[in-house]
């Protein structure tokens, strides 16, 4: 046996990965260029250049969940490090990212489109340069109940800062001089303003800007930038959005701050959509054909059958879904773009329109029949929506991963070894180990939580299973092998959709149930009399582990059957994260259903056995 010596394998390590580093930057540099040619096709004149870049994977922390929320932020000072930042930050992911940023935005060039930057700011910095820096300490933006550390944007206000924003900016554009659009979020995700009223913590910052007016911050943040791109000889625009407040929430601009801001901002600069000096709206033309309600599920490009207005001429970009997705929703784009669908009915007649392109004249109902049955899901899911529900809870929660089983406190590392360390849960292992608590914000709980969810599941399902049927139809009829495969991989997609759903109505209420029976607190008799009957919450949990069981089970028979994915699941072990499910879904699934039928006994030990 040769034995390689540690240093010379430590070197074949780094050279395999970075083979393998390089390959998937080609291949990145191939997809980008498709989508280029189809956004080009589709007459746009911009294209986001920030989706899917590389995950910063040295700000994950395997103590934290948080950073699984800013990881994949395109944030200035992360990918363009100014100087002073630079120690700070990994310098092998920011050559990384500045080459695959380069190489995109050479095929912009050659396809006449300008790019888009989208990410968060001001984006969140390592403690590290705090500690070395602390006068350039902004504000406090984590949200404390998802984090177990505290992290800080920087004080835009310091005028060092400042100026390593344009610097910042100056090597974006010197990389990428076709960055013509910055599309930020703030407050949310790892980024924000000192003082703002709505940073999760509460609003807070560096002492000197408590008493500077926030309208007058912001409108510097944005103008140092303006006259940096400037300065290097590009014109930009900006548009920085708050995170869109739920009813509980604080904005993060208060209408008055808002018309101070807007009066203030010159031309091209806007906030929340406004654009300064007059308040006119700030055409981004971005146009989404997923919005992620159906989430793992890939391929499932399903239409709105809302009315699209005339878009703009000036600004046009297309956001074609993912990888499974992007050839249909293409071609929809491609066969709606010139229709008059500024109202209700000119919207379906030109969903028809394509249609019949798709299947035929005789088929086209059919079609659009499956379209509106899986619309109207996604409008019952929105009552679901704090956050995605079906990626709040089968991605960052893991629920299609997890047992359910009457003692979760009990479980094993090996029965837990396939979901634990994705759970995006920052708190105790009681909170873990509850079903509905999630992020902590335990929308799903309690019994009436539990109904609610209920009736949304239980008039979607009939739907989804009747889109199911017409896909099958569709492939029954197709002419071709090439459809027919098609619309038989999206009725499976359509089948995988409907055990998500069924799985997450059964973690609901299982939770429900168990958190009812727990706190009434009874003992189970421990010699129960001749004739006693079954409990019905004794009933209810175990048939509810069954289904799940059985729904998991039909989950990995349906998964086996194709060749093509179903879900979205990472290609290596090593990129799966919080945000993502693994390659081994499959298997984790397997023990999730091992695991759950190893513990029928448990529920002898919740409730009185019955001994009809």
């Amino acid at each position: 046996m040769i034995v390689m010596p540690v240093a010379a394998a430590n070197k074949s390590v780094a050279t395999n990965g970075s083979a393998a580093t390089a390959k998937r930057d080609a291949d990145d540099l191939a997809d980008f260029d498709r989508r280029a040619r189809m956004s080009r096709d589709l007459g746009a004149t911009e294209m986001v250049v920030t989706d899917g870049l590389p995950i910063a994977r040295w700000e994950e922390d395997p103590d934290d969940p948080y950073p699984a929320w800013f990881a994949h932020h395109a944030t200035l000072f992360k990918m363009f490090p100014p100087e002073a930042v630079r120690p700070f930050m990994d310098a092998a992911y920011a050559a990384r990212v500045q080459r695959v940023v380069a190489g995109r935005c050479r095929i912009l060039a050659k396809y006449d489109l300008k790019a888009i930057w989208s990410a968060n700011e001001p984006g969140v910095l390592p403690e590290a340069f705090f500690v070395a820096h602390p006068d350039y300490r902004g504000p406090r933006i984590d949200q404390v109940t998802r984090s177990r550390k505290a992290y800080f944007a920087p004080n835009v206000s310091n005028p060092d800062v400042l100026a390593m924003y344009r610097e910042a900016t100056t090597a974006l554009l010197s990389a990428c001089p076709q960055v013509e659009t910055f599309l930020w979020v703030t407050t949310d995700a790892g980024s924000g303003f000192d003082w703002a009223p709505g940073l999760y913590p509460g609003a807070n910052g560096a002492s000197e800007n408590r008493d500077r007016p926030l309208a007058d911050r912001v409108v510097r943040f944005m103008t140092n930038i303006q006259q940096a791109a400037a300065e290097a000889g590009h014109r930009i625009r900006i548009n920085i959005n708050q995170i869109p407040p739920r009813p509980w929430m604080i904005p993060t601009f208060g209408p008055d701050v808002l018309e101070n801001i807007q009066r203030q901002l010159p031309a091209g600069l806007a906030v929340n959509g406004r654009e300064g000096p007059d308040g006119r709206p700030f055409e981004t033309g971005v146009t989404r054909v997923d919005d992620g309600a159906f989430s793992p599920v890939v391929g499932l490009v399903v239409p709105s059958f809302d009315p699209v207005a005339k878009a703009s001429d000036a600004h046009r970009a297309f956001l074609l879904g993912d990888r499974e997705s992007e050839d249909f929703a293409f071609r929809l784009l491609l066969s709606t773009r010139d229709q008059p669908m500024a109202t209700a009915l000119g919207r379906l007649a030109a969903l028809r329109r394509f249609a019949v392109s798709e299947v035929g004249e005789a088929r086209a109902d059919t079609l659009v029949d499956a379209w509106s049955a899986l619309n109207d899901v996604r409008k019952y899911l929105d009552v679901l929506d704090f956050g995605p529900m079906l990626r709040m809870g089968h991605v960052l929660n893991r629920w299609i991963e997890r047992p359910m089983v009457p003692y979760p406190a009990e479980l094993t590392d090996a029965e837990k070894a396939g979901y634990r360390r994705f759970l995006f849960q920052a708190r105790t292992e009681e909170a873990a180990s509850d079903l509905a608590d999630i992020q902590a914000m335990r929308m799903y709980e309690g019994w009436g939580a539990h109904l609610l969810f209920q009736r949304a599941v239980e008039i979607s399902l009939p739907r989804v299973r009747r889109a199911q049927q017409d896909y099958e139809s569709l492939a029954a009829a197709a002419t071709n092998p090439e459809a027919a495969n098609y619309w038989q991989l999206t009725a499976k997609r359509v089948q995988a959709l409907s055990y998500l759903l069924q799985s997450a109505d059964d973690m609901v209420g299982y939770q429900a149930q168990l958190d009812r029976v727990t706190a009434m607190a009874a003992k189970p008799e421990g010699n129960p009399v001749l004739g006693a009957q079954n409990d019905w919450a004794r009933a209810d949990m175990i048939n509810t582990a069954r289904r799940e069981i059985d729904t998991a089970v039909a989950l990995d028979k349906l998964m086996s059957s194709s060749s093509a994915p179903l879900l979205d699941l990472a290609d290596d072990p090593a990129d799966e994260t919080i945000m993502k499910l693994g390659p081994d879904f499959q298997a984790v699934l397997r023990q999730k259903v091992r695991t759950m039928n190893a513990h029928w006994r448990d529920y002898d030990r919740l409730f009185t056995m019955p001994n009809p």
